[in-house]
C-alpha cells in the first residue's frame, strides 16, 4: 500500500478515536456530571446549530488568513478542544459551563469533518491516487474499536478517562498530520466570493439530497445519542452499549471501502436513494427490536445507510461541484447531516423522554427516517433528466 495512504488512513483512524471520546460517550459523560436527558440534549442540539454557522466560518478562515494551511487550523482547533476537555474533567463546574464547554467541544470535532474530506480530495487533484473509502471505512473500524475500550474503562475507572484518550489520540493525530505533504491546490478566491445563500441557490437539487438524508440522520443521531438507555431499557449495561457502539460503526467498513468501485458501475445518485432506503431499515430494526439480538441487527444496518452515504456523498462533492466550491460543498454535508440533523434529533429525542418517555423518541424517529426517504427519491427521479447549473448532467 502507497506510504501516503497509510498515512492518510491513519489520519482518519485518530480521528474517529477523538470523536468517539468526544461525541460516542455523550450522555454518559454528561450523566455522570449531573445532567438530564433533557440538558445532554440541549448540549448536543446546541454543539448541532453551532456546528450550523461555525462550520462555515471556520472553512471561509484557510481562505481569509494569508498563511494559515488546514493543518495550522486543525492545530488550533484541537488546542482549544484539549482546554475545553481539561477543564470539563478536572475541575467542578456549574451546569451552565459545563454545557457551554461541551457544546464547544462538539462543534469543532464536527468542523474538523470537511478538512479530512478535502484533504484527499485535494491529493487527488494533484495526482496522488487516496481511497477515501478506505480510510473513512477504517477511521469507522477504529471508531468502534474505542467504543468498546472506553466501554470497558469507564466501567473499571469513571468517564473521565475520555479526557486521557483524546489527549494521547490528539497529539498522534496532529505529529502525522504535519508529517503529511502539501496538498498545493489553489482555489479560486477573488471574484469568486460565494455565500451560503448563494451556494443552495445554485446546487439545488444536492441540497435537497442533503435535506432527506438530513432528516434521516436526525433520527440516527436520537437513536445513537440515547441507545444507552435503549440498551438499558433491554436489559444491557454500558459494556453492552459499547459492544452496539462497535457493531455500528465496524460495519461501515466493508462498504465504505468498495464504493469507488461500486461508483465505477452505479450512478452515484442510485447509490444515494439506496442509501434512503437502507436508513429505513436500520432505524426501524432499532425502533421496534424486542431484544438486544435484534437491536444489534439493526445498528449493523449502519453500513449500507450512514457508510454508503457518507463515502458517495464525498465523491459527488469532488465530481459534480466546482473547485472553488468543494470546500463549501463539504461543509455542507456537515451542517445537514451533523448539524441540522443533530440539532432535531437530539434535542427532540431529550424532550420526548423526558416528557412522554421513551417509546415516543422511538415513534419520532421512524416517522423522521421515512419522511427523509421520501425527500431523497421525490428530489432525484424529477431531476434525473435535467441539467442543473454546477452540475452535470
Amino acid at each position: 500500500m502507497d506510504k501516503l495512504q497509510m498515512k492518510y488512513n491513519l489520519l482518519h483512524i485518530l480521528y474517529w478515536i477523538t470523536s468517539c471520546t468526544i461525541y460516542g460517550y455523550v450522555a454518559v459523560f454528561l450523566q455522570y456530571k449531573g445532567l438530564s436527558n433533557t440538558e445532554i440534549g440541549i448540549v448536543t442540539g446546541g454543539g448541532a446549530v453551532f456546528s450550523i454557522f461555525m462550520s462555515p466560518f471556520i472553512s471561509s478562515l484557510i481562505s481569509k488568513i494569508k498563511g494559515l494551511t488546514i493543518k495550522k487550523l486543525m492545530l488550533i482547533l484541537y488546542c482549544i478542544m484539549f482546554g475545553a476537555f481539561l477543564c470539563l474533567t478536572l475541575i467542578d463546574l456549574p451546569t451552565y459551563l459545563i454545557m457551554v464547554l461541551y457544546i464547544c467541544l462538539i462543534f469543532i470535532i464536527v468542523s474538523n469533518v470537511p478538512f479530512l474530506s478535502t484533504i484527499c480530495m485535494d491529493y487527488l487533484k494533484t495526482g496522488h491516487y487516496i481511497n477515501f473509502g478506505l480510510a473513512r471505512g477504517l477511521g469507522s473500524v477504529s471508531y468502534a474499536v474505542s467504543a468498546v475500550v472506553l466501554g470497558q474503562l469507564i466501567d473499571l475507572l469513571s468517564p473521565s478517562v475520555l479526557a486521557i484518550v483524546f489527549t494521547i489520540a490528539s497529539i498522534l493525530l496532529l505529529t502525522l498530520l504535519f508529517s503529511m505533504p502539501e496538498s498545493h491546490v489553489e482555489r479560486k478566491e477573488e471574484g469568486h466570493k460565494s455565500s451560503l445563500l448563494d451556494f443552495i441557490k445554485q446546487y439545488k437539487k444536492f441540497m435537497f439530497i442533503l435535506l432527506g438524508i438530513g432528516a434521516a440522520f436526525s433520527a440516527s443521531t436520537t437513536l445513537s445519542t440515547y441507545l444507552i438507555n435503549i440498551v438499558r431499557n433491554l436489559g444491557g449495561s454500558t459494556s453492552l452499549y459499547g459492544v452496539a457502539i462497535f457493531a455500528m460503526a465496524a460495519s461501515e467498513m466493508p462498504v465504505m471501502a468498495v464504493t469507488h468501485s461500486l461508483l465505477k458501475r452505479v450512478k452515484s445518485e442510485t447509490l444515494l436513494m439506496v442509501a434512503a432506503c437502507c436508513y429505513v431499515l436500520r432505524n426501524v430494526t432499532i425502533c421496534l427490536a424486542p431484544n438486544l439480538v435484534i437491536l444489534m441487527l439493526g445498528m449493523m444496518c449502519q453500513s449500507v445507510s450512514y457508510g454508503l452515504f457518507t463515502a458517495v456523498i464525498t465523491y459527488y462533492v469532488n465530481d459534480y461541484i466546482k473547485t472553488e466550491d468543494q470546500m463549501m460543498g463539504q461543509t455542507m454535508i456537515g451542517i445537514m447531516t451533523s448539524g441540522v440533523g443533530s440539532t432535531i434529533g437530539n434535542v427532540a429525542g431529550g424532550v420526548l423522554q423526558d416528557t412522554l418517555g421513551l417509546n415516543s423518541m422511538l415513534v419520532f424517529a421512524c416517522v423522521m427516517t421515512i419522511t427523509g426517504m421520501f425527500i431523497v427519491f421525490f428530489t432525484i427521479k424529477p431531476f434525473q433528466n435535467i441539467k442543473l447549473k454546477g452540475l452535470k448532467s
